[in-house]
């Protein structure tokens, strides 16, 4: 009796103790994680994302700025989940039914965060379709860390230092879907911020890495419910200045820069 107390006493910290999940494990949980009702689009949400990035979490809680953090470290069994962050703080989670992820110890700035429970409301979107490298990502993404890049219109005198242009942004991160967006940044006018106007949304459905351009195919998508128009490929071609972009199809070119460049955003 004694020997068989001594051996379950050994098995117990082996059975309750979390491992580092697989790809397989990540990948059921990237996607959209949000506060109770799915619908309700004003409730504190979660993204989380590890096929391009590593992982990563994008938090967005109502009355707080929104968040983006590196999550290089992913542990958990059947019954909790520990996210690790990169400053060293973590997140712990108790699985409950139905996939339901009840937040437990959140860091100290989403204390009140404790006990919410957090269902998956949209799961990472296909990228099958995507046949585009890393460094080609990194390029071109608006959601890769540290600097991500917006393409601005290279005709503005003033390059990066420009307080209002017209712009690309390019999603090929997700992981809910991947879109290039276009639009004009307004510049500030008074005690008025700037603000974004004339934007217009494509679907990335298709990328093709080819020498010197990669080819997308982009449907626009129309109107408050997003209608999906007629498709499209356009090239993305990057000159021998490196930091311009030509979209011959838009007869457009746009110079890139990084985010900590720009003056009017």
């Amino acid at each position: 009796m004694w020997k068989l107390l001594v051996a379950l006493f050994c098995l117990a910290p082996l059975a309750a103790s979390a491992a580092p999940l697989s790809g397989r494990d990540k990948a059921a949980l990237a996607g959209e994680w949000r506060a109770g009702d799915c619908a309700d689009k004003g409730a504190a949400s979660f993204t989380l994302e590890f096929a391009v990035t590593g992982g990563q979490i994008f938090l967005n809680v109502p009355g707080a700025a929104r968040l983006m953090l590196t999550v290089p470290a992913t542990d958990g069994d059947r019954d909790a989940l520990t996210l690790s962050f990169q400053d060293r703080t973590s997140w712990s989670f108790r699985r409950g039914a139905g996939g339901v992820l009840v937040s437990e110890n959140p860091p100290a700035s989403l204390a009140g965060l404790a006990g919410t429970s957090f269902r998956r409301c949209r799961p990472a979107a296909d990228r099958s379709a995507l046949k585009i490298a890393q460094d080609a990502i990194r390029f071109f993404s608006v959601t890769m860390p540290p600097d991500h890049p917006t393409f601005i219109d290279a005709s503005e005198k003033d390059g990066c230092r420009a307080r209002g242009y017209r712009y690309i942004s390019i999603d090929l991160v997700g992981p809910e879907e991947f879109a290039l967006t276009r639009g004009t940044l307004l510049p500030a006018a008074g005690d008025k911020p700037p603000r974004v106007a004339d934007t217009s949304t494509w679907s990335i459905d298709a990328a093709e890495e080819l020498p010197n351009v990669v080819r997308l195919t982009v449907t626009p998508l129309k109107g408050p419910q997003r209608t999906r128009g007629t498709p499209e490929k356009i090239s993305l071609v990057a000159g021998e200045d490196a930091a311009l972009l030509t979209i011959p199809e838009w007869d457009a070119v746009y110079r890139r820069c990084a985010v900590r460049d720009l003056v009017g955003n």
